[in-house]
C-alpha cells in the first residue's frame, strides 16, 4: 500500500505539471491571437510563440507518457481498492478535469487562430502580389526606356 500512495503522488504532481504546461501553452496561444490581429503582422514574433508552444507541447506529451506509465503500474491495486484511496483519486480526477478544460480552450482559441492568421497571411501575400506586379510593370517601363525604342508613330506624323 506504501507503493500505491507514492505512485499516486507521482501522478498527482504529473497532473500538476501537465496543468501549468497547458495553462502556458494557453497564454501562449492567447498571445499569438493578439499577434494574428495585429496589423502589421509581426512574423517574428508569432515564430517565437510556436517555438515555445512547441517545447511545452513536447513537455505534455513526455507527461502523458509518464503518467500512463506510472498508472499502468497501479491499476490493478486501483482497481481492487478504490475506497482506500478515494481521497487521492478524487483530487486526480479534478486535475485531469482541469486538463482537459484547458486543452478544449486550447482547441477553441486554436481555430479562431487559424482564421486570424490566414486572413493576415492572404493579405500580407496580397501586399506582395502588388508589390511584385508594380516591381515587373516598373522593371518592363525601364528596360523599354533603355532600350532607346519609342514608337515615333504616336509622338508626330515624319512625312511633314
Amino acid at each position: 500500500m506504501g507503493h500505491t500512495e507514492n505512485y499516486l503522488d507521482i501522478l498527482r504532481d504529473t497532473l500538476a505539471r501537465k496543468k501549468e504546461y497547458l495553462e502556458k501553452l494557453l497564454s501562449l496561444t492567447q498571445e499569438q491571437s493578439v499577434i494574428a490581429k495585429s496589423q502589421p503582422f509581426d512574423e517574428d514574433a508569432f515564430e517565437r510563440t510556436i517555438d515555445a508552444k512547441d517545447i511545452l507541447i513536447d513537455n505534455v506529451n513526455e507527461a502523458d507518457k509518464g503518467f500512463s506509465a506510472v498508472y499502468n503500474r497501479i491499476r490493478s491495486e486501483l482497481s481492487s481498492n478504490t475506497l482506500a484511496y478515494r481521497d487521492r483519486l478524487a483530487e486526480i480526477q479534478n486535475l485531469i478535469r482541469a486538463c482537459v478544460d484547458t486543452g478544449l480552450a486550447i482547441e477553441k482559441l486554436e481555430e479562431l487562430n487559424r482564421a486570424s492568421l490566414e486572413q493576415a497571411l492572404a493579405s500580407g501575400f496580397k501586399g506582395m502580389n502588388q508589390a511584385k506586379q508594380s516591381r515587373s510593370v516598373a522593371s518592363k517601363y525601364y528596360k523599354s526606356m533603355s532600350s532607346g525604342y519609342v514608337n515615333d508613330s504616336f509622338l508626330y506624323d515624319r512625312k511633314k
